[in-house]
């Protein structure tokens, strides 16, 4: 009877088929809630895709809205495994990889085409910071993700100027935008996003640097009275996912998060540009001021940051040389060697 037992126990494990193998499961932890239309959307995507594509040998758990309660250190939380994947801003991977706020210099990266070639997955400038991220931290790129170039948001006249800027207290998320500030004349305030409409409301804040969406997403058409489209640096996300993680997955599971990954990281840039032009139709809506900056607001504007870009060249770090290297042939290419009148780049 034993034997028997035994022999139909060992029958049943063998005749399990691999496909019903318990799924590996992946939590990505996400600061904004999954309906947001700008990284919410492009996470959603991703989850739906990669779950259908492995027949659910992966899953993918969506912690949105911070529910981890780790916001800015989402870098540091897929390092230590606290959790599988994250979405982290820019602005925390310069703190452990200074020479990527190459992305935030002033005015270097001030038109479409040449966000769109530096973040490239080809370009050599994304493989670089991506390089550098996995060496350095253990955690692995999956895709870039933009929610567009900066502005100005203030509540009294514009700043097309600098001079504009004089004392004025602003909002800012990274070291970088805070020297910007700082040299051309304003007070650097680092405010949670969620505190932003408030201080500006209780003038803890006069003005703020941030995408367009935070229009509607953040009220601030409700605070604010004009948008200066200064363009100077572009926001930018970085999705990323545990290395040892990622090793579990099988060589086939690997291509297909990579395909997946490229996919909406595709999708994502030319949404984003669907939302900028959307988000600038919704404040005029709301009667705010829009403004541009013209030739001479642009060189004034390089003049008074010019430090910016020379503290970071100051670093002298073999990969700071690298990428401005690197951006240095990219300025030479089709798509970047003139500027934003001249924005044709097409690819991704």
């Amino acid at each position: 009877m034993f034997r028997v037992f035994s022999y139909c126990v060992l029958l049943a494990a063998l005749t399990i088929a691999p496909g019903h193998a318990e799924p590996l499961k992946l939590r990505l932890t996400l600061q904004f809630p999954i309906t947001d239309p700008f990284q919410g959307k492009s996470v959603a995507d991703f989850k739906m895709a990669v779950e259908r594509e492995t027949k659910s040998a992966i899953t993918i758990e969506v912690l949105d809205k911070g529910q981890l309660d780790i916001d800015y250190q989402a870098l540091n939380a897929v390092k230590s495994g606290a959790v599988e994947m994250g979405v982290a801003g820019l602005n925390q991977v310069t703190k452990v990889i200074p020479a990527a706020s190459i992305m935030e210099q002033p005015f270097l990266f001030n038109f479409e085409a040449l966000v769109r070639a530096a973040t490239s997955p080809d370009s050599e400038m994304r493989q670089l910071i991506d390089d550098a991220l996995l060496k350095s931290m253990g955690v692995r790129v999956l895709w870039w993700q933009t929610i567009g170039p900066q502005a100005f948001y203030t509540k009294d006249g514009d700043v097309r100027n600098p001079e504009r800027l004089e004392g004025l207290k602003t909002q800012v998320d990274s070291d970088t935008m805070a020297s910007l500030v700082t040299y051309c004349g304003g007070v650097p305030l680092d405010v949670p996003a969620s505190k932003i409409h408030d201080a500006l409301k209780d003038g803890t804040l006069d003005g703020v640097m941030i995408g367009i969406a935070a229009t509607k997403t953040l009220g601030l058409w409700e605070v604010t009275h004009a948008i200066t489209r200064t363009n100077h640096a572009t926001i930018e996300f970085l999705v990323l996912i545990n290395e040892n993680n990622w090793r579990q997955l099988s060589e086939e599971q690997q291509r297909i998060v990579i395909n997946e990954a490229r996919t909406v990281e595709r999708r994502a840039r030319e949404r984003a540009a669907l939302l900028e032009t959307a988000g600038y139709e919704f404040a005029r809506s709301k009667g705010m001021q829009i403004y541009d900056l013209s030739q001479t607001d642009v060189a004034d504007w390089r003049a008074c940051s010019t430090e910016v870009l020379t503290n970071y060249l100051e670093q002298t770090g073999e990969l700071t040389s690298k990428l401005m290297a690197a951006y240095a042939k990219m300025r030479q290419q089709p798509c970047c060697s003139a500027g934003p009148a001249a924005d044709g780049f097409k690819g991704q």
